[in-house]
């Protein structure tokens, strides 16, 4: 097996490990999606830069204790972090390069999935996955860790307009997931995150998970040391707020970054996304309606 095919394999086999019911590119021939090939969004979630966002995403995701206690309750994600990590990537790749019809299916598959996530932390405070505020934390988690990969590891960096633009796109998954009022522009979420700072905890279940999310992954020797070098790359990507409540940044931050983008080399070199191929496709055919 020639290298590229290795790394491929590997990959997609810790980011395809499960699938939402309805992920698929192809059809219908001619419809766009939400965003279409020119959007921000297919840019940012097209290369492997995003994989770093993503983690950083969830870790950063961790300080909202209400939100991390609640997916600690009900998710298996301890004891099969491949099988959530694939159900994650099968949503966003699905909201991003699928058809309308897939998005909208999707998104609903999720709406009805977190309709049973609510409850309250011995303290008394609650989480709900329908809550719009929790929706909003999760998805600008997501969506800032991403833009800040994005600036940091990919060669050809949207910014200012652009990146707003990124985040307009965004904010559209989380409306369709029950969320209208999600920040919109880089400054929008920059100050969304100043006014939840003062609510932002770190407990023991916070700390467990974070040390969950840096553990390495996989099966193979080389796997795991991809994903703990993963990890530790994703972690210095963290605003320097979330670290200092976190403990601070990881030593040698400079030879992690020399190290991230050695690593993001590798995979770009080697991973292909055949789902953007097919969304492409599909986009570029001719709808059947208007031939008749």
């Amino acid at each position: 097996m020639n290298p590229r095919t290795s790394i491929d394999e590997a990959f997609w086999a810790m980011m395809a490990a499960a699938h939402l019911p309805g992920e698929q590119y192809t059809d219908p021939p001619g419809d766009p999606g939400l965003f279409g090939p020119d959007s921000a969004i297919w840019h940012v979630h097209g290369d492997v830069s995003g994989v770093l966002g993503g983690v950083s995403g969830l870790i950063l995701g961790t300080l909202n204790e209400p939100v991390t206690h609640g997916t600690n309750r009900f998710s298996d994600y301890l004891q099969d972090p491949i099988k959530r990590l694939g159900f994650t990537a099968s949503f966003v790749l699905g909201m991003t390069y699928g058809s309308t019809p897939v998005a909208e299916r999707l998104a609903g598959t999720v709406r009805a999935m977190h309709q049973r996530v609510q409850g309250a932390m011995p303290d008394g405070r609650t989480f709900s996955a329908t809550d719009p505020d929790d929706i909003v934390w999760v998805g600008i988690t997501q969506a800032y860790s991403a833009a800040r990969a994005h600036v940091a590891y990919h060669p050809r960096p949207l910014r200012g307009r652009d990146l707003d633009r990124y985040f307009a796109e965004y904010a559209v998954i989380n409306e369709m997931l029950g969320a209208p009022d999600s920040p919109r522009t880089l400054a929008e979420a920059e100050d969304y995150f100043a006014a939840v700072r003062p609510r932002l905890t770190v407990s023991e279940e916070v700390l467990q998970a974070v040390a969950f999310l840096r553990r390495p992954k996989g099966a193979s020797p080389a796997t795991r040391i991809s994903s703990a070098l993963l990890a530790r790359v994703a972690t210095d990507l963290l605003p320097d707020w979330a670290l200092t409540l976190l403990g601070g940044r990881p030593p040698f931050p400079h030879a992690t970054r020399i190290a991230g983008h050695a690593l993001i080399r590798t995979l770009r070199y080697g991973v292909r996304y055949r789902m953007i191929d097919e969304a492409r496709a599909r986009c570029a055919a001719t709808s059947v309606e208007t031939t008749l």
